[in-house]
């Protein structure tokens, strides 16, 4: 069995979450608050949470990649995995369509238990 599906699985959601919050939380109130202001130093200090999500999402392409070699897809849904990190929230709807997908034409891939 492999632990690549789960490890997919992880990364996918953790880049989600560190992208959602980079883009949808840190750089609106590090650009849109009022100079000075609380919310703009919170924004500024939290922006270094892009750097986290640039090491995590080298790890999820990595990942990504070696499980588009072990299932065979397509190489656009392929690109469209791997690219899917890079605009907010559209990863968690991909880590859906993979997992569909990879039960029902990988099945040996899914852990049991």
């Amino acid at each position: 069995m492999s632990k690549l599906f789960p490890a997919y699985r992880v990364l996918a959601i953790l880049v989600g979450i560190l992208l959602a919050f980079c883009s949808l939380v840190a750089m609106p109130l590090k650009y849109l608050a009022s100079d000075g202001s609380g919310l703009q130093h919170f924004g500024d200090q939290a922006s270094i949470m892009w750097v986290a999500h640039g090491w995590v999402f080298i790890v999820y392409v990595a990942v990504s990649f070696l499980l588009w070699r072990q299932t065979r897809w397509s190489l656009p849904f392929a690109i469209l995995v791997l690219l899917s990190g890079l605009i907010p929230l559209v990863i968690f709807y991909v880590e859906r369509v993979v997992t569909r997908r990879i039960r029902a034409e990988h099945p040996e891939l899914v852990p049991t238990g």
